[in-house]
């Protein structure tokens, strides 16, 4: 009876483990991929005005990042050992441990997913805008190169960024502005 309980406690504690990575990665860690890709000079990535004030932030996500998936892979590895030395492999129970760079890299991928989420979510938002931004200048008949049509469009999906997070409705804003299909008629349509 205490031998099943035990195991249950040692199946979860993991379970529950990967599961707060995951939320990790998705709702706080973000920053750090977001502050990566405008420093390559991309113009859809927008980073939150406290972590911009404040550089130290991203450094010590960067840091929490490498700091939970040791210990979520650790965890997970020790269950592993744990339960192979209550069946009866307990002289090859001590190669479970290798099981943490399996771990490790199925972190990364759970990271890299969902960054490439979060990069489809804020591209989606900025074509948004930069579509509706060339709309009105080729209403106006004003010819522009696609790079200056690029720059006002990063520099007013910006200002409706930050103003989105002023009011604390940010997150809101950028799913809506993703799934909104109120897109702006071409003007020069090609047949």
């Amino acid at each position: 009876m205490v031998i099943n309980t035990l195991v249950e406690y040692i199946f979860w504690i993991p379970v529950l483990l990967w599961v707060g990575l995951h939320f990790w990665f998705r709702n706080v860690s973000y920053v750090v991929f977001l502050k990566n890709q405008l420093d390559r000079g991309e113009k859809w990535a927008y980073v939150l005005s406290g972590f911009v004030k404040h550089p130290g932030r991203v450094s010590f996500l960067r840091f929490c990042d490498y700091l939970f998936t040791l210990v979520t892979s650790f965890a997970t590895a020790s269950a592993i050992v744990w339960t192979l030395q209550k069946i009866g492999l307990g002289a090859n129970a001590y190669y479970g441990f290798v099981s943490v760079l399996i771990f490790a890299w199925i972190a990364h991928l759970m990271k890299r997913r969902t960054e490439h989420k979060l990069t489809d979510l804020f591209q989606s938002a900025f074509y948004l805008e930069y579509r509706w931004v060339n709309y009105g200048i080729q209403r106006k008949g004003i010819a522009m190169s696609d790079e200056n049509v690029r720059d006002r469009a990063g520099l007013s999906y910006a200002h409706k960024l930050r103003n989105a997070e002023d009011h604390g409705r940010f997150w809101k804003y950028v799913k809506s502005m993703a799934a909104s299909k109120k897109v702006p008629p071409e003007m020069y349509e090609v047949y």
